[in-house]
């Protein structure tokens, strides 16, 4: 039985290391990301998905939940995470909106712990993908892996990012890193040759960086809290009863 659509205040996507919070609030939405906090699901449960753990509060809320086959984006596989279809398909439905030139498709960058490379086909389907260790992931992987290198901060040093030979050890390590990134998305735009759309929380570091063609470029960090805002409000009730 498929009951009225609701009126979705708030969802909630849970990462691999992070949770990410949309709250309707007058006008706009609010949106917030931090590490896991059961505590503030409440009693009010919002919509939410996962690719991370899911919490104890949450697994009595299936009926809230956008699983991969809720998401509409065609030909997409049983194994993908429901966070790039998320972001792939609110990125087509955005570019459609902004009547922009979809004629060759667009690949979306979601900048976050892994950096994902979902392609979308110039119909609007799940077009393959990358997956590469994100800026965070390759600096400790580099500490972790190699005698000799110091622990990097969390923080990006933005002083030490607009040189591309630094001297102190760790600042080559976060350009080096920031360039293997860019590269890899110049590489795969090579190839998709459509639009350009970056979400996530490095998304603002590397449309910094970006030297590529900035007219197909697209800057929108929260594309799966806006997608879950927007499905949440179609999901019946009763589907898992």
């Amino acid at each position: 039985m498929t009951v009225p659509a609701r009126d979705v205040g708030r969802a909630l996507l849970i990462g691999n290391s992070r949770w990410h919070w949309a709250q309707r609030q007058d006008h706009y939405v609010r949106i917030e990301h931090g590490p896991p906090d059961p505590g503030r699901i409440g009693t009010d449960p919002p919509v939410w998905a996962a690719v991370g753990s899911v919490p104890e509060p949450l697994m009595a809320h299936q009926d809230l939940r956008i699983r991969l086959e809720d998401v509409p984006l065609p030909k997409a596989p049983p194994w993908l995470g429901v966070d790039r279809a998320l972001g792939a398909w609110m990125a087509w439905r955005c570019s459609q909106e902004q009547q922009l030139d979809c004629s060759r498709g667009l690949l979306l960058v979601d900048a976050g712990t892994v950096l994902s490379l979902t392609r979308v086909t110039a119909d609007g389907c799940f077009g393959g993908g990358q997956l590469i260790p994100g800026y965070r992931l390759q600096l400790q992987a580099m500490t972790k892996g190699a005698l000799g290198l110091p622990s990097t901060p969390e923080d990006l040093d933005q002083e030490a990012l607009q040189e591309v030979f630094p001297q102190q050890t760790a600042a080559a390590m976060q350009r080096g890193v920031l360039e293997a990134m860019l590269a890899s998305i110049a590489a795969a735009q090579q190839h998709a040759q459509g639009l350009l759309w970056i979400c996530g929380g490095d998304a603002a570091l590397l449309k910094r960086h970006w030297s590529g063609a900035t007219e197909l470029l697209q800057l929108e960090g929260d594309l799966q809290l806006q997608a879950l805002l927007s499905l949440g409000a179609g999901l019946s009730s009763g589907r898992d009863r």
